[in-house]
C-alpha cells in the first residue's frame, strides 16, 4: 500500500511540474491575440480557483488508476484461464499498477472536463479567459491530440502487459514475457528457488540466468512451489 501511495505522489508531482512547461510551450506555439491582460486581482483569484480543478483531477486520477490496475489484473486472469495446465500465474495488482497509472492519468481528463463548469460555477467564463491567456488560442485542440496519443500509448502498453503469464505443468515451466517471447524450461533446468521473505514471493532461477519473480504474479500456491522443488530436486532457500 505504501509503495502504491508513493508511486501516486511521484506521478502527481511530475504532472504538477510538467503542466507549467506544457502551458509555456502552448503559449509560444499559438499566443493569444487581441486578448486584454487580466487584472492582477482577477488573475490571483482564478489561480486559487484553479486549485479546485487540480484537486479534482488528482482525485479522479487516483480512483481511475486503482480501478484500471484492478480491472487489468482481473482481465488477465480471465484471458489466460486454462484447464490444460496445472498452474497458471498472471500479473497481479502491483504488476499492473504502472499501466494502470498511465491509464488513470490519461482518463482522468474526461471526468474533469465534465465537472469543470460545475466546480467553477460562475467563474467558468473567467477561467476560460485565463486559460486562453496562459495557454494560447488552440490549447484545447492540442490537448485533444495529446489525449488521443496518450490513449494509443496506454492501449499498446496494456496489450503487452496482458500477454505476460506463466504456466506450470508436471515437467515444464513456460513463461511469456512482455515482449511476447515464449520460453519453455524443463523442471531440471531450475537452478534455485529462493523465498523472498513475504507470503507468495519467490524467485525461481533457471540455468540460462532467467528469473521468475512471483512477487508480481498471482496466484502463488504452496502446492505449486512444492511441485517445482520436487521435480527440480532443489530445496527452497530461505
Amino acid at each position: 500500500m505504501l509503495e502504491i501511495i508513493k508511486s501516486l505522489l511521484i506521478a502527481f508531482f511530475a504532472v504538477a511540474v510538467l503542466l507549467p512547461v506544457v502551458r509555456y510551450a502552448l503559449r509560444r506555439l499559438s499566443p493569444a491575440q487581441h486578448t486584454a491582460a487580466m487584472p492582477a486581482d482577477d488573475l490571483k483569484y482564478i489561480q486559487k480557483q484553479e486549485l479546485k480543478l487540480t484537486v479534482a483531477y488528482f482525485f479522479f486520477a487516483a480512483i481511475l488508476t486503482v480501478f484500471s490496475a484492478g480491472v487489468l489484473a482481473l482481465l488477465s486472469s480471465i484471458i489466460h484461464a486454462s484447464e490444460e495446465h496445472l498452474f497458471v500465474m498472471t500479473p497481479n495488482f502491483r504488476a499492473f499498477f504502472a499501466p494502470g497509472l498511465l491509464l488513470g492519468l490519461t482518463l482522468a481528463v474526461l471526468p474533469l472536463r465534465i465537472v469543470q463548469s460545475a466546480v467553477l460555477g460562475n467563474d467558468y467564463e473567467l477561467y476560460q479567459s485565463y486559460t486562453q491567456q496562459v495557454e494560447g488560442q488552440h490549447s484545447t485542440r492540442v490537448y485533444s491530440i495529446l489525449l488521443l496519443v496518450l490513449l494509443v500509448v496506454s492501449g499498446i502498453v496494456t496489450f503487452y502487459a496482458l500477454r505476460w503469464h506463466v504456466t506450470i505443468d508436471q515437467n515444464e515451466v513456460q513463461a511469456t514475457n512482455l515482449l511476447l517471447e515464449q520460453r519453455a524450461y524443463d523442471m531440471q533446468e531450475i537452478e534455485s528457488i529462493q523465498y523472498l521473505g513475504a507470503e507468495g514471493e519467490y524467485l525461481v532461477s533457471f540455468t540460462d540466468q532467467t528469473n521468475i519473480n512471483t512477487t508480481y504474479l498471482k496466484p502463488v500456491q504452496l502446492e505449486m512451489i512444492a511441485l517445482l522443488a520436487e521435480r527440480s530436486g532443489k530445496r527452497v532457500i530461505r
